[in-house]
């Protein structure tokens, strides 16, 4: 009897987690991370890379997604779409930070 109503307390718990980190706001607020960062990128790397256009393309999308999340129709999206969004979010991230990392320093003298 206790372990069924610890097994609903965790499956609770897990629901909770799982909806606060598919919440609309949480998407908006990763969007506007991710627009920023592109942002940034676009400063640091030179402007005659292909990553320019990759950069502006993010930007433009995050821009998109921000204003998606905010509509009311994002909530009727399935959790696996939203997982599968989120990861791709995390991606991005991952990628432009380390576009960031690599771009080359703008002068030749070491600060």
């Amino acid at each position: 009897m206790l372990d069924r109503l610890k097994n609903m307390v965790q499956s609770w718990k897990a629901k909770r987690r799982l909806e606060k980190e598919l919440d609309p706001a949480n998407f908006q607020r990763m969007a506007r991370e991710l627009r920023d960062l592109a942002v940034l990128a676009s400063q640091v790397c030179p402007p005659g890379m292909d990553v320019q256009h990759r950069i502006k393309s993010i930007t433009v999308e995050m821009e998109r997604l921000k204003q998606l999340a905010a509509a009311p129709e994002f909530r009727k999206l399935s959790t696996g779409r939203k997982l599968l969004l989120k990861q791709g979010l995390t991606q991005s991230r991952k990628q432009l930070l380390e576009s960031i990392e690599s771009a080359p320093s703008p002068t030749e003298t070491l600060q």
